[in-house]
């Protein structure tokens, strides 16, 4: 088979190259991107990695918005170049959200993907004031609330180290598993996933995250609720192949998002973003153009 030939928009999105910042957030640094517009008092734009994913997921979507928007996007504790932690709770990656969300300006809007759509919609109950808007992309919402138990004690992982780049990027995954998106994404992903030590190639995903990751002390309401009551302004955009919207599922999302703050993306799957992101950044603009998230929410 040929080699996919990489997208002359791909390839012009990515000389727009991001300014890594960082933060401490709860005890833990938290790195941190930013795209920067022209006008410094330009609103915020933020986007939210998924599970086992890092800021540079956005890196070929970011640089569509910086020039109406101060754009920026973080790696969440154990993830990508943000510090591990040896308990992770939602509260505390809300708290690394809204941190960043504060730094790229009092007026953002986040942008959240599966996991992070979670967690982003627990920094919205918690921090609604410090958050103008929240479109979620595939991320699951249950009208079912799932106890919250402390995780079950577990051995440290085995550490992987790869000889070289090459290996440790033909390990890459995507999780959950789906049909493959293009070559040159998969590429530019796998490469930021991982660091060179002394000892070889490692990802930096710290494999514990979800074993370690504890209930907080005050407990949230089920995902539905949550969402229906959100003060500020709320968007969905999602797969039409993906798992987690099946029908049951999207006759929920219809009863929490008017049509036009609930869009499908054709043939993507749930990483919508990787499958279809020319279309996703398209339907992200029209959103955004529409003054969807500047209205506000419907009753």
């Amino acid at each position: 088979m040929a080699p996919q030939l990489t997208p002359d928009w791909f390839n012009h999105n990515l000389t727009t190259a991001p300014e890594d910042h960082a933060l401490e957030v709860l005890g833990a640094s938290i790195h941190y991107q930013t795209w920067s517009s022209s006008e410094n008092d330009n609103p915020g734009l933020l986007f939210v990695h998924g599970h086992a994913a890092h800021a540079h997921w956005w890196d070929f979507i970011a640089p569509e918005f910086c020039q109406q928007y101060q754009v920026g996007a973080l790696d969440m504790s154990g993830n990508g170049d943000s510090d591990h932690r040896d308990q992770y709770r939602a509260s505390q990656f809300a708290a690394e959200i809204v941190a960043v969300a504060n730094a790229l300006g009092p007026s953002t809007i986040i942008v959240a993907h599966s996991f992070g759509g979670s967690m982003a919609r627990i920094a919205a109950h918690l921090h609604p004031e410090k958050i103008k808007g929240l479109i979620l992309v595939d991320s699951v919402i249950s009208p079912t609330r799932r106890e919250s138990l402390p995780p079950a004690p577990v051995n440290a992982p085995r550490e992987r180290v790869y000889p070289s780049l090459k290996e440790a990027q033909r390990r890459f995954r995507l999780r959950p598993a789906q049909l493959r998106p293009a070559d040159y994404i998969i590429d530019h992903l796998s490469k930021h996933s991982v660091r060179q030590s002394e000892r070889g190639f490692q990802f930096k995903l710290d494999p514990q995250v979800f074993d370690k990751l504890w209930p907080d002390e005050n407990e949230y309401p089920d995902a539905a609720s949550m969402m229906q009551d959100l003060k500020i302004p709320t968007a969905y955009i999602y797969g039409e192949l993906s798992r987690f919207c099946p029908p049951e599922a999207l006759e929920l999302l219809k009863t929490l998002f008017p049509p036009e703050r609930l869009k499908m993306v054709a043939a993507a799957h749930h990483h919508v973003f990787l499958d279809q992101p020319l279309r996703f950044i398209e339907v992200l603009k029209e959103m955004l153009a529409d003054s969807l998230l500047s209205r506000p929410k419907p009753n």
